[in-house]
């Protein structure tokens, strides 16, 4: 691998950045990889049940009929080195990864299977996907403004995921909460 593949970003010292000769030249692999994975998973998927299927909907999933899941013990990385050390350097597949989104597939880690806040978290970038216009425009626009962003760790996209899924969860646990609270059985 050759040196100059990262640099320190002096904001933020503890993240390494890629140089964008190295992303451009890293990009079209990683929309091939994206392809093959997405492939893979909507292959040896299962679709989303009815309680996903509402999710879905929720966050805005325009072809729910074409998401599938797929159960792993661990979220792959690229098989090409460089790639996959870019994908680790960069927080976006490390091995403590729980899930991953490739288009209208999505991986979970079999020990995060039942965590509706990552779902709904991959959930919304399925929509993304979609309405960037397909799996390479939306590698492109993820990987870009991951890179573009302070510390490669976060952007618009990823930002987006967390604030839907955590404000789902959270007002369905109020609205939870205030219905336990106003029922006759309560105590």
């Amino acid at each position: 691998m050759p040196l100059a593949l990262f640099s320190v970003n002096p904001n933020f010292p503890s993240r390494q950045v890629i140089d964008q000769e190295t992303f451009e030249r890293l990009l079209p692999l990683a929309h091939q990889w994206a392809k093959a994975q997405e492939q893979l998973i909507l292959a040896r998927g299962v679709p989303l049940g009815p309680r996903h299927i509402a999710d879905a909907h929720r966050v805005g999933v325009q072809d729910c009929s074409r998401v599938k899941v797929l159960v792993v013990d661990r979220i792959p990385l690229p098989d090409n080195k460089e790639l996959a050390e870019a994908s680790r350097r960069t927080h976006i597949i490390t091995d403590a990864s729980r899930g991953a989104t490739i288009g209208h597939g999505i991986i979970i880690r079999a020990d995060c299977w039942g965590d509706r806040e990552l779902i709904l978290h991959q959930l919304v970038h399925v929509a993304q996907c979609e309405r960037s216009g397909g799996l390479e425009p939306f590698v492109q626009k993820y990987l870009c403004d991951r890179r573009t962003c302070a510390n490669f760790t976060v952007g618009s996209l990823e930002d987006e995921a967390r604030r839907i899924a955590h404000e789902i969860c959270a007002a369905d646990a109020a609205a939870s909460k205030n219905v336990s609270a106003h029922s006759p059985f309560a105590r």
